[in-house]
């Protein structure tokens, strides 16, 4: 059964504390393409919905990721809210130990604390590897500040799953026009994955993976013009081959040329399922998100390879044994 990497969970407790701590919960609207318009209860609320869903689609496991990052200026108030979600979700994961596993939120911008948060998530709540936004407080997560994480996540061998975080990149450019979630979200995909590139961290990082949601934004279409104009001297390898390390995961609304072009662009082996549970339930079924895999044009083999061989294949023995056979 297919394990989907991209997967949100909305703890009520957490996200009124986030929001007692003055961190709001940006709003999300669906646009008036939408097939199903708010009020919307998302089923990530409602349990069994959620698992009749996940039954249907042939998922045996979700790995859950909260949005709303518990990034705080002030480091006890950034502790606070990562130990409260982490906990969380390791709770709802002992219920269900063979449905559900998560990636651990992280104190940032508050790196030594972040780097002991991420040792209890997963040494002692069972996290599967640690997830961290795109920028955090307008501050790359590339940025040098953040080597002692970076450190840590590598002794750990850790998977980072990375995720937007909604913020146009600083730019009315972006926001202004409204264009922050359909277009903003990929391009802070593919910039937080060249910060990388260009700071060399999967470079002086080797042991961690990292995975970059909604393949990768724009990448695909860039590689070789990124071999040839990235003005960067001091790099060991060219940016096609750094890009070809990461994983990516599958949250492209259907589009078969997404697909077919990051399976090029990246090779079918680094491709992992993802749904962005529970947002595009507005637009198709849980199904569908899988079904744009089953039914496109890729070979039989890349498609098994995508849905069921490729997340055993990267997270190893850290992945829960699943009598589903996921």
């Amino acid at each position: 059964m297919i394990i989907d990497v991209h997967a949100h969970y909305f703890p009520p407790e957490y996200g009124a504390q986030l929001r007692a701590a003055g961190l709001g919960v940006r709003p999300y609207s669906p646009g008036p393409g939408a097939i199903v318009q708010p009020p919307f209860v998302p089923p990530a609320e409602i349990l069994e919905e959620r698992l009749a869903a996940m039954d249907d689609a042939g998922v045996g496991r979700q790995i859950l990721s909260i949005i709303a990052a518990p990034y705080h200026e002030d480091e006890a108030a950034a502790v606070a809210l990562a130990r409260l979600g982490n906990d969380l979700y390791a709770g709802l994961c002992r219920v269900h130990p063979d449905r559900f596993s998560f990636w651990a939120s992280l104190p940032l911008p508050h790196a030594h604390a972040a780097a002991s948060e991420a040792r209890r998530a997963m040494d002692e709540l069972g996290a599967l590897g640690v997830t961290l936004q795109t920028f955090c407080r307008g501050q790359t997560i590339a940025d040098p500040a953040f080597d002692p994480l970076f450190a840590e996540l590598d002794r750990c061998e850790a998977t980072v799953f990375i995720h937007p975080c909604q913020n146009a990149l600083a730019t009315p450019l972006i926001g202004d026009f409204g264009l922050t979630t359909c277009l903003g979200a990929s391009v802070e995909d593919s910039v937080a994955a060249l910060h990388l590139i260009v700071h060399r961290i999967p470079e002086r990082y080797p042991r961690i993976r990292f995975i970059v949601p909604h393949f990768g934004g724009i990448l695909p279409m860039l590689l070789e013009r990124l071999d040839g104009q990235l003005p960067v001297a001091d790099l060991t390898e060219l940016p096609s081959a750094t890009a070809r390390r990461f994983y990516y995961d599958t949250v492209g609304w259907g589009s078969e040329a997404a697909l077919l072009a990051a399976a090029r662009a990246f090779g079918a082996d680094r491709l992992l399922p993802g749904s962005d549970w529970p947002f595009l339930l507005h637009w198709e079924s849980y199904r569908a998100s899988f079904d744009h895999i089953r039914n496109s044009q890729l070979p039989a083999s890349e498609i098994e390879a995508i849905l069921h061989r490729n997340v055993p294949a990267l997270l190893g023995a850290r992945l829960p044994a699943c009598p589903r056979g996921c």
